[in-house]
Parts: structure tokens; sequence; C-alpha cells
């Protein structure tokens, strides 16, 4: 098994509002840190949250302190930030050529999966439609 696995934003964002999966996310994060599993993301992964939040309660769907305590979920959950280097970025650049897009944001997740040879779980309906790997695991929202 791996030591490691990398996570989403989107993933992250089931995991810390409140949500009809929101028990089972819980479930399977207690499970990886049982198995002494580290979670990883790269640093976008912290702009993504943050940013996802701050739409949230701008929508008023949270109110502002709830947006700080979900922020500090998010934060509580000891991701390892990987900062990109060179290599990275050019693994990166091919995921979001490979998918024809123009944004890298999810290529950075895919990306350091790779590098790291572990799973990527994410909650990007997209993202797992337009990725066929096995290593790729969606986990539905509900």
């Amino acid at each position: 098994m791996a030591s490691c696995l990398v996570v989403d934003a989107s993933f992250t964002l089931r995991l810390i509002l409140p949500g009809p999966m929101q028990a089972s996310f819980h479930e399977r994060v207690r499970q990886w840190r049982t198995d002494r599993i580290e979670l990883c993301a790269p640093t976008l992964w912290l702009y993504e949250t943050t940013s996802a939040l701050c739409k949230v309660v701008r929508l008023g769907e949270l109110t502002p302190a709830e947006g700080r305590q979900a922020l500090a979920l998010a934060q509580s959950l000891g991701v390892r930030l990987i900062p990109p280097d060179d290599a990275l970025a050019h693994s990166a650049f091919e995921w979001t050529l490979r998918l024809n897009r123009t944004a890298a944001y999810d290529s950075f997740y895919l990306a350091l999966t790779e590098a790291l040879q572990c799973e990527l779980w994410t909650a990007d309906r997209r993202l797992r439609n337009a990725v066929d790997r096995g290593w790729l695991r969606w986990i539905e929202s509900g």
C-alpha cells in the first residue's frame, strides 16, 4: 500500500462542508490516518480550497465565521503541500495538452500523483471523465 496519496480541492471541500457524503469522507480520512497514509497536494490546493470557501461564503451558503472554521478544518488535515519544480511543471504542461485544456490546475494534481506513484482522490466528475487511469479515485459527492 502506498504511504501517501494526493487529494484535490474538490475532495477536500466534500470533506469539510456539510453534505450527504460528509460522514463517509470523514471515515475514509480516519482510515488513512490509521494506515499512516500521508495526504499530499500541490501548493495550489491551498489557493483553490481558500478560493472555493470564499465563493461559498459570498454566495451565502456559509457565514464568514463558518467559512473561517471550514478553512481551519482544511488546514488541520495536515496535507503536505508540495511546491512545483521544473519536472512537475513540464509534466503538468504535458497533461494539460493531453487533456486538451487551457488551464493546468488539474494537471498539477495529475503530475504530482504520477511523480509520487500514488493515488489521486477527487470529487471532480469532469476530471474523472477526462482521465482513464487506475490511480484516479473518484468519490461521488452525493
